[in-house]
């Protein structure tokens, strides 16, 4: 209080940095950091792509889909570090701090949730299968969205339907999310980048009678995503047609996510 100086504290251990906010109460500001985008991903690995060479973006971000944004990862491709960069977060930033004893229910449940990326999650269904209760799930569920590992966004609609309807999840970063699930189901993956892209604009996900809709933000832009040249179904395109938005968009490749950012960065 006595100089003109500031002070940047930089850890992964975002559980702990919540639970001692109260003692810097009117004095910080947390800046959240994500994992290297496909452009940064391309400067970090030194590739220039030229305008007659463009077609090569596809291949790079092929790649890039498994990858991830993990900068150490990024350079060296050591999967030991990205299996243990989670393993310390759900030890020493979860189970440590909030002294958890059912950790093989805590490593199971964080599988669970990258092979289950993208999709409605019920709390109950998750309990069953992991052998716990619904309260344990959420109660686990809210420690790693505390630890930015992942992130949850709920069903369009009225504030009933968004508390009371399963959740989407995703994974902060989809070569985390590769290393535990496989290099496969790209378009999930798709899926997953879109949404980092797009987090920031307070998205939900639009659902009616069995039939879901990707995104939809809170500024009425509507998206689904479709790797390559995967058709919406009958049904998705009927949804997708009659839901009020401001802007629809269904995004298939790199191409039309860059285009989706540029109509975003006008407003």
């Amino acid at each position: 209080d006595s100089y003109n100086a500031k002070i940047f504290a930089s850890s992964s251990s975002a559980s702990l940095l919540k639970s001692k906010s109260h003692l810097l109460t009117g004095r910080y500001r947390i800046f959240e950091l994500l994992p290297l985008d496909f452009q940064e991903y391309l400067l970090f690995k030194n590739i220039n792509v030229s305008k007659a060479n463009r077609n090569l973006l596809k291949t790079y971000f092929h790649e890039y889909l498994t990858t991830g944004g993990m900068p150490e990862f990024v350079l060296t491709g050591d999967l030991d570090y990205l299996t243990t960069l989670v393993e310390n977060i759900i030890m020493k930033d979860i189970a440590v701090v909030h002294k958890i004893k059912e950790v093989q229910a805590l490593e199971d449940m964080f599988v669970l949730l990258m092979e289950r990326s993208g999709k409605r999650l019920s709390i109950n269904k998750m309990a069953k299968l992991l052998r716990i209760s619904a309260d344990t799930v959420r109660r686990f569920m809210s420690y790693f969205l505390d630890t930015y590992i992942i992130y949850k966004i709920p069903q369009c609609g009225k504030t009933n339907q968004r508390i009371l309807s399963p959740s989407k999840v995703y994974s902060s970063d989809i070569g985390i999310r590769s290393a535990y699930t496989g290099k496969r189901d790209y378009g999930s993956l798709f899926e997953n980048y879109i949404f980092l892209k797009i987090k920031h604009k307070q998205v939900c996900y639009v659902y009616s009678d069995g039939v879901e809709i990707d995104f939809m933000t809170a500024d009425k832009i509507l998206l689904e995503a479709k790797y390559h040249d995967e058709q919406l179904s009958d049904k998705q395109k009927k949804l997708f047609d009659k839901t009020n938005a401001k802007q629809k968009f269904i995004i298939r490749n790199y191409e039309d996510l860059e285009n989706l950012q540029k109509y975003i960065a006008k407003f």
